[in-house]
């Protein structure tokens, strides 16, 4: 086995080489090269488990300041004007701690305990918790109704609200395109 490996990065590498290159570390690489595209230049590190588990519990702040530095920017526009685009509307510190946490770093293909993929285990009870709480909401008899959680794009997925909320025949008013409307709002 090759003590020795050349990564060559691309764009947004400081970021990228710290969270992506633990298999290299897994098959006993010792001394990684890595190469920054951007910058031509070659940095030099000692890889150990050590320096891997530091990065991987290193806050972004700390291993790519630019690209931090423009969030925060971005932030701070979101927080100091008022944005009137509905689909940009500022969400909670709790819906930001929900869009950030690790359950996206799964594919989580297919159904509970029918997945394509292993280790859905908390997938599986989130799916099931949110199915359960559908069934609660529109009063449902577990055993008589099953509920699917999954839409698979936007339409789908306005569609599934228009018609729980909306009675046969009901009408919903949108917006015109030019005027700030959707192509999925009616």
């Amino acid at each position: 086995m090759h003590k020795q490996a050349c990564v060559v990065l691309p764009y947004f590498s400081n970021l990228y080489y710290k969270f992506n290159i633990r298999r290299l570390f897994d098959y006993g690489v010792k001394n990684l090269t890595i190469m920054d595209v951007q910058e031509t230049n070659a940095k030099q590190y000692s890889t150990t488990t050590t320096t891997y588990q530091s990065t991987l519990n290193d806050k972004l702040e700390n291993c790519d300041s630019q690209a931090f530095q423009i969030m925060q920017k971005e932030k701070r526009r979101q927080i100091e004007g008022i944005e009137l685009i509905a689909s940009e509307n500022f969400p909670s510190r709790a819906v930001l701690e929900a869009l950030s946490c690790s359950l996206h770093n799964k594919y989580a293909e297919g159904y509970p305990k029918a997945r394509y993929y292993g280790g859905n285990e908390f997938i599986d009870e989130m799916e099931l918790l949110c199915q359960r709480r559908a069934l609660d909401l529109f009063r449902l008899d577990p055993n008589e109704w099953d509920v699917n959680v999954q839409p698979y794009s936007g339409s789908p997925a306005n569609f599934a609200v228009y018609t729980a909320i909306l009675g046969p025949h009901g009408r919903l008013m949108g917006l015109d395109l030019p005027d700030g409307g959707h192509l999925t709002h009616g």
